[in-house]
């Protein structure tokens, strides 16, 4: 039964040692060339990586949440779409390195269509990726693509924000067997996190831990704005 439940939780990983097993037996040629392009992903991801989980932590750490929500914010307006288009063509590196970093930015309160719009930006017109495609297809051809591309990136994030919420994103990448301690946290980022005492608690922390365990309202905080509270009533709901 465990094994079961170890097979079921790392199905992915297993699948593919299967399939790595069967291209051994068949064709012992092809299995070396596949591990030749493993490690060259492999080695991509260790050289960029481990940048991208210390600056989405420094977001996190760093970034107070009202800065995030009034520049990438659901009332961010067409300056947030602007800014998230020029942060998605400023992006270095794969497109894989935006989702850490989009993560972070959704916990702080960014919207979710503002989310897609950096990656989408982040996929398709990255700055660097436009000056090598203007030496080889010319400066036209890349500027109608942009002129076209930027617009139904816009339509992307708007209608993926309308198909689901923040809350199911947030949600669908926490680990399945989320603990009252991972709730506590998500708690204590969304707080403005002065440590005012108004609410009777000695810090934030002492307020997220009560309003994970249901002790308290939102509106305990009351230095918390209107988005603040949806926030928090997120995450307890």
């Amino acid at each position: 039964m465990k094994v079961l439940k170890i097979l079921k939780r790392n199905k992915l990983p297993f699948i593919t040692l299967a399939a790595y097993a069967v291209v051994f037996v068949l064709d012992s040629a092809i299995f070396a060339r596949a591990l030749q392009n493993t490690w060259m992903y492999v080695r991509e991801m260790l050289e960029i990586l481990p940048a991208v989980f210390v600056l989405s932590a420094l977001i996190t750490v760093w970034v107070p949440p009202d800065v995030i929500l009034q520049n990438f914010g659901s009332d961010s307006g067409i300056r947030g779409k602007l800014m998230s288009v020029v942060v998605g063509s400023l992006s270095a590196g794969p497109i894989y390195a935006a989702f850490p970093i989009t993560q972070s930015l959704l916990h702080k309160g960014a919207s979710l269509a503002n989310v897609v719009i950096i990656i989408s930006a982040w996929a398709v017109v990255k700055l660097p990726m436009l000056i090598v495609e203007s030496r080889f297809l010319g400066v036209r051809f890349a500027g109608v693509r942009y002129l076209f591309t930027v617009p139904a990136i816009l339509l992307i994030g708007y209608f993926v924000a309308r198909s689901t919420t923040r809350t199911e994103v947030l949600e669908a990448g926490q680990p399945a067997e989320s603990s009252p301690s991972s709730v506590t946290d998500r708690l204590q980022e969304v707080l403005p996190g002065h440590n005012c005492g108004a609410c009777g608690f000695t810090d934030c922390a002492a307020c997220a831990r009560s309003l994970a365990e249901g002790e308290v309202e939102p509106e305990a905080c009351v230095i918390a704005d209107e988005k603040v509270l949806d926030q928090l009533r997120d995450i307890l709901e």
